[in-house]
């Protein structure tokens, strides 16, 4: 049975679909692109694109249980497939109030018409977008998307006040992924609950053309951190540019 996973992965271009016709046939795997394709199109002549880039948005920040780490998956599968389904129409999210570049931070070197971070909060049954700089609550459940810009590859982490390093993008590497372009905001898979930490949560967005290496910031000592220290951006490896957001954790 070819994965889900597999044939979403070539439809988004991040895979070859020949490089699996030995493994699962040529003609098995363009029957089931066909129908995913298929399936993708009757699921946006039914919901609006708008409606649908709100709608995955909230669904990501749906609990969907309760675990004591700090990073808590809440997305299904399904929910994430429907989310591919609204990437392949590249259009802006006018229901949702879009973040100006007055809202983003960004670290030394970095130019206004390159990637973008955002964050949203969840509130009752709705997503509400928040502003660089707002406060923040321990137990808030924190959606991650982004905007790739010009850049190509990218890494999405945060540190909190006691000078924790958490992985968002990718989650069990250093090494920068390579970024969804389609003109739409991309949703993380997962949603962030803000633990205890004091004083505030800051996500970083570096990104560039070419793949990087993340895995230095590892070596930084945890007194070294600071917003200050975070917004210089000394730790940015050659070639990338970073963006900066801050929660102020109340």
């Amino acid at each position: 049975m070819i994965p889900d996973l597999l044939l979403e992965e070539i439809l988004l271009g991040e895979k070859k679909a020949q490089d699996y016709y030995e493994k699962y046939g040529k003609e098995e795997i363009e029957n089931a692109l066909q129908e995913l394709r298929k399936s993708n199109q009757e699921i946006l002549n039914i919901y609006p694109a708008e409606k649908m880039q709100k709608e995955f948005i909230k669904k990501s920040l749906v609990v969907k249980g309760t675990k004591s780490f700090k990073s808590v998956k809440y997305i299904s599968y399904a929910a994430a497939a429907l989310i591919a389904a609204a990437l392949f129409v590249p259009v802006a999210m006018n229901n949702l109030k879009s973040t100006s570049s007055k809202n983003i931070t960004r670290a030394k070197g970095s130019v206004s018409k390159h990637q973008e971070l955002r964050l949203y909060k969840k509130s009752g049954n709705d997503a509400v977008i928040l502003k660089n700089g707002t406060d923040a609550r321990e137990n808030d459940v924190i959606q991650i998307t982004y905007l790739a810009g010009e850049y190509n590859y990218g890494v999405i982490f945060s540190v909190d006040g006691s000078g924790n390093v958490t992985r968002h993008f990718p989650e069990d590497s250093w090494k920068a992924e390579k970024l969804q372009k389609t003109g739409a905001e991309v949703p993380l898979e997962f949603s962030y609950k803000l633990d205890a930490a004091p004083k505030y949560e800051c996500f970083i967005f570096v990104a560039s053309k070419n793949s990087f290496d993340m895995s230095k910031i590892e070596n930084i000592n945890k007194s070294s951190y600071s917003i200050d220290f975070l917004k210089k951006g000394t730790y940015l490896p050659d070639g990338c540019d970073g963006s900066i957001f801050v929660l102020n954790k109340k």
